[in-house]
């Protein structure tokens, strides 16, 4: 009995340092969100005490500051240097022209190399045959430095770029070593390797002889990781705690894994506590009757943690019932998965209403979840592109991001994939279902990622406008929310693509919610007719639904309102 007992203690032990940190969790809303609820986060492994071998984590090694990604706890007092090191090729959207820029914050020093030849060196020294920081540094922006053309030194083929990170000594408080890699051509820059991509990293040894020119990182078993657990949750203001089970699958084709508990049978308009690692967390269950709502919504999330972090705080002061968030949310191209610990935890950090709830999500999918980032209406790629994201969020049917969430009666939200890993034909008729079993219900919107009635900033889907657009106008939709453009956008009632203010759609966009934002023509109104307003700002919408009708009320991160437009029911 005592040796099982020592063996599930020490089972434990190794899952628990597998599993390093979790980044999360988040409440997810898909079916009935007046009764059930999705709780997920990612377990990553690797990401804390993984030390002593190569293992792979997100950039933004350290500790100390609060700004590490990937947090060295072992670090202080232990060791001085960590090395990391990572593939990479030229992508095809590189300018042949283009300069290569690496782009680094760092406390104190640290050392670069290029497939073993060093490339930088900053506040670094060789005293008596080993390196040693010149002065303390403190990582209080990016530093820039020109590396050459990036044809010259990276060709067609793949490099690793490695780099050791150093500290002042095993007693400093705080070591940052967060390295990115730019290219700039004609005044603009190209991310090769950005923030929060995931890096191999050796932390608590110094590294063995020719690590600058391989890679060799290794996971843990499945035996290692694999834990049943529950998870306590109860109706806020009683005391007895329920147990639900934890499930977890792998996160896409990595090492990771994805927890999550989906919770059934919850009492409509109640806040529900639930226990996570040491934390305890609130949501409210959304309520009967789908009256009066009010909901944030906006795509394309996340270019910089800065903003993101902004925009998802202000999501969370708005007191919104739910976010609708309509693709390209961590942009990762189904190729970086490290994107979304980021921003799994910058939701669970920040998005809180000023009661302290968390705000469950309803997501839809845009191209940046996809290989290959690609609007495909005709002929798209179909879910095995998209594995972060479906393994990431719970869809009602197995490999499609379309979905249909009520709330009551009178209440309805249709997502839709708009040619990313599904055609538009192959969801019409669903579409056309929907709309038709929902004629009855009084408020009624759709949402996708690419926007069939833009700015001009990029080209419209006609695609959407010639095969969607007439069901939104026969079934009176109230609304549709586009994203993907980079711009804040606004459109007139639209029936056959011209303006009509009793039979039309209108259409909110486009996608400016945590990215560098693009241009909006100047003459865009001009040739488009159907906008109503256009702007380079980064937004996201807060939508108000009374009896009588609803109002969309645009603001930025500060809570600056820019746009505002009122309707009433079309039904």
């Amino acid at each position: 009995m005592m040796t099982m007992l020592l063996r599930l203690l020490l089972l434990f032990s190794l899952v628990v340092s597998a599993r390093g940190v979790d980044h999360g969790p988040i409440v997810q809303w898909s079916e009935n969100p007046d009764s059930k609820a999705s709780i997920r986060w990612i377990e990553r492994v690797g990401a804390a005490g993984r030390e002593g071998k190569w293992v792979k984590g997100p950039g933004g090694f350290g500790y100390g500051d609060d700004d590490d990604t990937t947090v060295l706890r072992g670090m202080e007092n232990n060791y001085q240097s960590v090395a990391i090191r990572r593939k990479f090729s030229l992508p095809d959207f590189l300018p042949k022209d283009a300069t290569l820029y690496l782009a680094a914050r760092y406390d104190d020093g640290f050392v670069a190399w290029l497939d073993g030849e060093e490339i930088v060196r900053k506040n670094v020294r060789i005293v008596d045959g080993k390196e040693q920081v010149i002065n303390k540094h403190e990582a209080r922006g990016v530093e820039e430095t020109l590396l050459g053309k990036a044809a010259d030194l990276i060709g067609s083929g793949e490099k690793i770029l490695a780099v050791e990170g150093f500290n002042d000594g095993k007693t400093s408080s705080d070591f940052t070593l967060d390295i990115r890699l730019v290219g700039k051509s004609g005044g603009k820059t190209y991310v090769l390797i950005a923030e929060g991509d995931e890096w191999e990293y050796l932390a608590g040894e110094k590294p063995k002889a020719g690590w600058r020119r391989t890679t060799e990182a290794t996971e843990l078993s499945e035996e290692d990781r694999e834990l049943v657990e529950t998870m306590d949750y109860r109706i806020e203001g009683e005391t007895e705690w329920k147990s639900a089970t934890i499930e977890r699958h792998p996160f896409a084709e990595t090492a990771h894994r994805v927890g999550h508990v989906d919770l059934e049978g919850l009492p409509a308009a109640s806040v529900i506590e639930f226990k996570h690692g040491d934390s305890s967390y609130r949501f409210r269950t959304a309520p009967k009757d789908g009256v009066d709502l009010r909901f944030v919504t906006g795509g394309d999330m996340f270019h910089e943690r800065k903003l993101l972090d902004a925009m998802n705080a202000r999501a969370g002061a708005e007191d919104p019932m739910f976010a609708l968030l309509g693709g390209d949310l961590a942009y990762t191209n189904d190729s970086n998965p490290a994107r979304w610990f980021i921003w799994f935890d910058s939701w669970a950090e920040n998005a809180r209403t000023p009661g302290g709830l968390m705000v469950p999500m309803v997501v839809a999918i845009g191209n940046h979840e996809i290989k290959g980032a690609s609007y495909r209406p005709n002929d798209a790629p179909g879910p095995e592109m998209a594995k972060e994201f479906f393994s990431l969020f719970k869809m009602p049917e197995t490999g499609q991001a379309r979905q249909a969430i009520d709330i009551g009666d009178q209440f309805s939200l249709i997502l839709l994939d708009s040619g990313h890993s599904a055609t538009l034909a192959s969801q019409s008729a669903w579409l056309e279902e929907c709309l038709k079993e929902r004629q009855g219900v009084k408020r009624l919107f759709v949402c996708y990622h690419r926007p069939a009635w833009g700015s001009g900033a990029k080209d419209d889907a006609v695609e959407i406008q010639e095969q969607w657009s007439p069901l939104f106008e026969e079934y009176q939709v109230d609304a549709v929310f586009e994203n993907d453009h980079h711009v804040y956008a606004r459109t007139h009632p639209v029936y056959e693509g011209k303006v009509d203010e009793i039979r039309g759609v209108p259409y909110l966009g486009s996608g400016a919610w945590g990215v560098k934002i693009r241009q909006v023509p100047l003459d865009a109104k001009e040739k488009r007719p159907w906008l109503a307003e256009a702007e380079a700002l980064n937004h996201l919408y807060v939508i108000e639904c009374n009896e009588n009708g609803w109002t969309a009320v645009a603001k930025k991160a500060r809570g600056t309102e820019f746009d505002r437009v009122e309707r009433k029911w079309r039904r």
